[in-house]
C-alpha cells in the first residue's frame, strides 16, 4: 500500500474513532435508560441491556469465519461493508429518538433489534488490514497528542449533547453516524488489498475448539470478559454511581482519558522493568486495577480509579480510547487465521460475563452484581496475564 492509501486509511481510522468514541460508549448506556423507561425496574432494564449485548456478539460469532474468509476477495470491500453496518447501527439509534413513534414499544423493540443485529454485522466485518501498523507511524507523528486529545474529549462533548440539549440523543448519534459516513468516504481512496482466509466455516469452529489452540482461545476468552466489564458493566455502574448523569459520565471519561497520558508512562516505566523477572507482579496489577473500582463512590475516585486501570493495561494491550477500540485480537487488525479464532474468542467472553452479569441482577441486589462482575473481570485479567506467559509467540 503507498503513501496515498495509507493516509486515506489513517484520515479512515481517526473519523471512525471519533464516531465510536461517541456512538459505542453511550449506546449501551442510552439501551438501558430506554429499557428502563417502559420497565421501571432497574434490575429488569440492567437484564435486557446485558441480553442484548451478548445477543450482537453472539451474532459476530457466528459470522466471523464468513467474514474472515470475505478478505480473500477484499479487504477494503469488507471494510466499507463493515462502516456501512456501523453507519446503519448508529443511524437506527439516532432514527429511535428522532421518530415521532419513540414511545411505541414495538417501534422502540424494532429500532433497537435493528441496532443489535446490524452492531453483530459489523463487529464480524470489520477487519482492518495488516497497513494498520503503517497508519500507526503514521498517527505516532507529532500531531498525534492532538488527536488523541481530540478523542478523549469526545464523551465530555457526547455527555453535554445527551444531558443539556433537547434531543441532544439523536443528534449525538446522527452526528456519530455522520463521522462513520465520513470515514466511508475516506476508504475509496485506500487501493484494494487481499488477504489469505484457508479455513471453510466448519474448519474455523473446528481450530476454535482444538486443544492445540486451546490457551489461545482461553486468553481471548479473559480478555473478552474483561471487554464486557469494561464497556458495559462498568459504564452502567459509574451512570448510576453519578446519577444518571450524561454529562457528569462524560466528563469523568475525559478527565480519565486525559490524565492517563501523563499517569501511564510512569506506571508502565514499572511494569516493564517487572515483566520479564516476575508474571505474578503483572497478573496483581492486573487485578488491582479492577478491584480498585469497588472503592469507587464519588466522581473524583472513579477518576483515579480509572485512570490508574488505563495507566497499568499491559503495552500495546489497548488505547486508553477502549469504548473505540472494540475489536482487540491483534492489535484491530488482521494478521491470519488465528484472528480469527481470537475475536470469536473475545466475543464468547463477553458472552459470558453479560450472561453473568444477567443472573447477577436477577436474583442479588444490583449493588452485589455491580461488584461480582467487577471482581469477575479481575480475575480474568489476572488469569490472561499468567496464561499469556505459556502461550507461544508465534500464535499472536
Amino acid at each position: 500500500m503507498g503513501r496515498s492509501g495509507v493516509e486515506a486509511l489513517a484520515i479512515h481510522r481517526y473519523l471512525f474513532r471519533l464516531a465510536l468514541a461517541a456512538g459505542n460508549f453511550f449506546a449501551w448506556i442510552v439501551v438501558f435508560r430506554v429499557l428502563f423507561f417502559f420497565s421501571s425496574d432497574i434490575s429488569l432494564a440492567l437484564a435486557g441491556t446485558a441480553i442484548l449485548y451478548a445477543l450482537q456478539h453472539g451474532i459476530a460469532v457466528i459470522l466471523t469465519p464468513l467474514a474472515a474468509a470475505a478478505l480473500r476477495h477484499g479487504v477494503r470491500r469488507a471494510l466499507m461493508l463493515g462502516t456501512f453496518a456501523a453507519v446503519v447501527s448508529l443511524g437506527l439509534l439516532a432514527e429511535l429518538f428522532f421518530s415521532r413513534l419513540a414511545f411505541v414499544p414495538e417501534v422502540v423493540f424494532t429500532l433497537i433489534s435493528g441496532f443489535v443485529i446490524v452492531g453483530g454485522i459489523q463487529r464480524a466485518l470489520y477487519f482492518v488490514p495488516y497497513a494498520a501498523a503503517a497508519v500507526q507511524s503514521h498517527l505516532d507523528s507529532r500531531d498525534s497528542l492532538i488527536r488523541e486529545a481530540s478523542l478523549a474529549l469526545v464523551p465530555l462533548i457526547g455527555g453535554f449533547v445527551i444531558g443539556e440539549i433537547s434531543g441532544g440523543t439523536g443528534l449525538l448519534f446522527a452526528a456519530a453516524a455522520a463521522f462513520a459516513g465520513a470515514s466511508l468516504l475516506a476508504l475509496f481512496a485506500m487501493p484494494e488489498t487481499y488477504e489469505r482466509f484457508e479455513w471453510d466455516y466448519s474448519e474455523t469452529v473446528r481450530a476454535l475448539v482444538s486443544p492445540s489452540h486451546r490457551d489461545v482461545l482461553w486468553v481471548a476468552i479473559f480478555d473478552g470478559m474483561q471487554g464486557a466489564a469494561l464497556l458495559l458493566v462498568w459504564p452502567l455502574a459509574v451512570f448510576i454511581i453519578l446519577g444518571q448523569s450524561f454529562f457528569l459520565l462524560g466528563a469523568v471519561l475525559s478527565a480519565t482519558f486525559l490524565m492517563a497520558f501523563l499517569a501511564r508512562h510512569i506506571v508502565r516505566s514499572f511494569i516493564v522493568r517487572r515483566e520479564a523477572q516476575s508474571p505474578y507482579v503483572l497478573a496483581t496489577i492486573a487485578f488491582s486495577s479492577w478491584i480498585f473500582r469497588l472503592a469507587a463512590g464519588t466522581p473524583l475516585q472513579i477518576v483515579v480509579a480509572d485512570i490508574y486501570y488505563h495507566s497499568a493495561a499491559r503495552p500495546g494491550e489497548r488505547g486508553i480510547d477502549a469504548h473505540a477500540h472494540d475489536q482487540w485480537a491483534d492489535r484491530g487488525h488482521y494478521v491470519d487465521e488465528y484472528t480469527a479464532l481470537k475475536e470469536m474468542g473475545l466475543a464468547i467472553g463477553r458472552i459470558a460475563l453479560a450472561s453473568f452479569f444477567v443472573v447477577l441482577v436477577l436474583l442479588t441486589p444490583v449493588v452485589v452484581a455491580f461488584a461480582t462482575g467487577i471482581v469477575l473481570a479481575g480475575f480474568a485479567a489476572a488469569a490472561s496475564v499468567m496464561l499469556s506467559r505459556h502461550v507461544r509467540k508465534e500464535a499472536f
